[in-house]
């Protein structure tokens, strides 16, 4: 069964393909409406005869752009990408599984309570392997509780960080959906009688209500790892004095129980997931050197977020400034660190290079075949960085789409797929909507490989770095080279320091290395071997213009207006008759444009 899957600026929208003629457009009346922009009334037909899948264009003014070429008409294949005005429709095969199990039958309803001490043990037991052995945590923690609640006759356990004023809940569990709002309701009752006795203990039992009917609660508060925790508990069916004990204990001793199997470790306060292992920390690759700007510290918890989660990472930054390094840092982190580790890239080559690199090619030969293996099959069972993505040729990205889909490669040239297990982190110069939104990308592999995107910040945004990462380079190609130096003039720090780096951790990274090179032994670096262009002050925060920018000529001419202005404004200190003289204004003309832009001295 073939349907038509559509990308829409309000979501994504699914027409199966059944009937022999369909009508798409913004018209109403139409088989497959899209309402939207760039959509004519009535923009195309599709005929589909059970073999052949076919698209016309009905005279729309847009026309039809089917995998990027524009047509009147077109045959259509699975995976096949169809562009009308601002909506894309992706041609699925829907492959029909299995049918769905009857629905469960209704639990019982919850009897009387069956709470007796050796049952409470039992729970106990259950719970303390749980927390001790299950390191995977198959079983979570809800399921547990919920069997000590049921015997209880039902019930809501609340399990709050921090006092009771203040809390934050950790674990909430009822038998009974209308119970699991209650929290508030029985909070407020143990402070209202903690203000009527403050003399009492802090642990207390009394008869109060859950959700308007009558319960017998129990309130628990403990530490542990020097912090606060807070149990409640309400039972409408259980009374100690009918059954002759207490559960205050046994309680608890659950409440330590549950605090522990949630930080799980001592020392680690994160919550266990099912079938899932703890989060591993951030393992960073040696040549990444993060500093403390606020920027990268940001970049370093996005990372440490993503390396857990098998889900395909799009790291969006200018060139140079490390989305190597921290693919790398991703690998070595995650549970593929003992895999490999395959950089490749999309840009700089044809399109039949970039295959053979990516998916293999198999050429005859001589003796047989000869093959060449693909990065994607090489880093099997590891990560491959896929760098520059947003150049990858139109007639490959449906190919990676593919892949995607299935986990196999096929060589260029072969029959014979290869099943490929392979974490993808892809590098761009920026999001991959600007590539979208021009036609040169498909949007279903943008959403495949945008499941999680970190933004890499230049070189220029993040500035208090810069004199760690200057000593850390200057230390590492001393060590390289086994020469002594003194370290670097202030006059030559300054310099490095007011730099803009186009180039990023590249540039930065080559002139340390021509400095070291440069620099006589045991002496000092100083401005004479800085390069003409470090030593005479290159406007920062130049505009650029790359395959991403935006080519908008009046945006490019403002923004390089509004750097050199500044530039000129910092080294005449304000002075507004010097910066015109240098950008070769007159004073007013200087005036006018920096009211124009809201530029101050």
């Amino acid at each position: 069964m073939l349907r038509l899957v559509a990308y829409a600026p309000d979501g994504v929208r699914r027409f199966p393909v059944h009937r022999s003629e369909l009508i798409i457009g913004s018209f109403p009346e139409c088989d497959i409406c899209l309402p939207y922009t760039g959509v004519a009334q009535r923009h195309a037909r599709l005929l589909y005869d059970g073999n052949q899948l076919r698209i016309e264009d009905l005279g729309s003014r847009r026309g039809l752009l089917v995998s990027g070429r524009k047509v009147k008409e077109a045959s259509l294949e699975v995976l096949d990408e169809i562009r009308l005005g601002g909506v894309t429709l992706l041609v699925e095969d829907v492959v029909p599984g299995p049918e769905k199990p009857p629905p469960p039958t209704p639990a019982e309803p919850i009897g009387p309570p069956r709470i007796t001490p050796e049952r409470m043990i039992e729970h106990l037991n259950r719970i303390s392997e749980w927390v001790l052995a299950d390191a995977e945590s198959r079983t979570t923690s809800e399921a547990l509780v919920q069997e000590v609640l049921a015997d209880f006759g039902g019930g809501a356990l609340f399990l709050l960080l921090g006092d009771e004023e203040n809390a934050g809940v950790k674990l909430v569990v009822a038998t009974d959906q209308a119970w699991l709002a209650s929290g508030e309701g029985l909070l407020e009752q143990i402070l209202r009688r903690r203000a009527a006795e403050p003399a009492a203990a802090a642990n207390r039992c009394f008869e109060g209500e859950l959700a308007g009917a009558p319960a017998w609660i129990c309130h628990l508060t403990f530490g542990a790892m020097d912090r606060k925790y807070a149990m409640m508990v309400a039972f409408p069916r259980f009374r100690p004095e009918e059954l002759g004990w207490s559960p205050m204990a046994a309680l608890s001793g659950l409440g330590h129980l549950l605090v522990l199997g949630l930080v799980h470790h001592v020392g680690w306060y994160e919550p266990i997931l099912p079938g899932h292992p703890g989060q591993q920390d951030l393992t960073l690759d040696p040549n990444l050197v993060v500093g403390e700007s606020l920027a990268m510290k940001q970049v370093v918890e996005q990372l440490r977020a993503a390396v857990d989660p098998p889900v395909h990472v799009l790291l969006s930054g200018e060139p140079g400034v490390g989305k190597d390094l921290l693919a790398r840092s991703l690998h070595l982190s995650g549970p593929r660190r003992h895999g490999p580790f395959v950089i490749a890239s999309c840009g700089g080559a044809r399109p039949l290079q970039i295959e053979a690199d990516l998916f293999g090619a198999e050429v005859p030969g001589k003796g047989g075949p000869v093959r060449r293996e693909g990065k994607l099959l090489l880093a099997h069972g590891g990560t491959l960085f896929l760098d520059e993505v947003e150049q990858l040729p139109m007639e490959l990205q449906a190919r990676l789409v593919r892949f995607l889909r299935s986990g196999a490669v096929e060589p260029a040239g072969s029959t014979e797929a290869h099943a490929v297990d392979v974490r993808l982190v892809v590098g761009s110069r920026g999001t991959l909507d600007s590539v979208v939104t021009r036609d040169l990308f498909r949007v279903d592999l943008a959403y495949r490989l945008s499941q999680l995107v970190i933004d890499v910040p230049p070189l220029r945004d993040r500035r208090e770095d810069l004199p760690l990462l200057i000593q850390s380079y200057i230390n590492r190609f001393c060590h390289e080279t086994g020469k002594r130096m003194q370290g670097i003039t202030v006059k030559a720090m300054s310099a490095l320091l007011s730099y803009d780096y186009p180039g990023n951790l590249a540039e930065l990274e080559n002139i340390a290395r021509q400095l070291v090179y440069m620099a006589p032994a045991k002496g000092p670096v100083d401005v004479n071997l800085l390069p003409d262009r470090v030593r005479n002050g290159t406007l920062m925060a130049t505009t650029r213009v790359d395959a991403a920018s935006d080519l908008e000529l009046e945006h490019l001419v403002s923004g390089t207006e509004q750097s050199a202005i500044r530039e000129a404004l910092r080294r005449t200190n304000g002075n507004k008759s010097q910066a015109a003289r240098l950008l070769g204004l007159s004073r007013n003309g200087l005036a006018i444009k920096m009211e124009r832009y809201g530029l101050k001295a």
